[in-house]
């Protein structure tokens, strides 16, 4: 039996799968196709015990306007998401194109002692980003073997021009291409 989908598209009907009909998944490979999606990346940082702590993310997303709410993805066995979940509050910082050895710091590749960090109302966050989210923690999940951190941002900030950001994907950076200077005009 066909069904109609659209004026122009038609499939053949089989009796739906369940989740036991189908082989487990494989880990690695589950990895490397979601690295197709390309993301923004963001380093989250919190001051536990006067200590600054924090780690880069390209989990982070939306999830509310009203309330204003967005998340990321920690691992459970995250230090410093234990030190966000301690103290109640934290800041996103987005980075920009240019940020990669403070995304590679805050990942454990690089020097975090020497990422200017500047305190604000209280937060901890980074000198200079394409956008900053001072957040209360709302709410925390799991998932997996990762938790799920949703923020509250009680305030926001970013520089007036927006600038182009630091963009991940396939377990590499990637960058916007510059737009041409040159262009024609009729």
């Amino acid at each position: 039996m066909r069904a109609r989908i659209g004026p122009f598209q038609n499939y053949e009907r089989a009796p739906p799968m369940h989740s036991q009909d189908f082989p487990p998944l494989d880990p690695m490979l589950f990895r490397s196709l979601i690295g197709r999606f390309a993301t923004g990346v963001a380093v989250i940082l919190a001051e536990d015990d006067d200590r600054p702590c924090g780690m880069t993310v390209n989990s982070l997303t939306s999830v509310s306007l009203d309330p204003t709410l967005l998340l990321f993805c920690a691992r459970n066995e995250s230090k410093s998401a234990d030190a966000i979940l301690r103290v109640g509050r934290f800041s996103v910082n987005i980075l920009k194109r240019d940020q990669t050895e403070i995304s590679n710091a805050f990942s454990g590749r690089g020097d975090v002692t020497s990422v200017p960090l500047v305190r604000d109302r209280g937060f901890l966050r980074l000198a200079d980003a394409s956008a900053v989210f001072l957040c209360d923690l709302h709410e925390v999940f799991p998932g997996g073997d990762h938790q799920i951190i949703l923020g509250r941002p009680v305030h926001m900030e970013a520089p007036e021009d927006q600038v182009d950001p630091l963009l991940f994907i396939g377990g590499k950076y990637a960058r916007l291409p510059k737009p041409p200077t040159d262009r024609l005009t009729c």
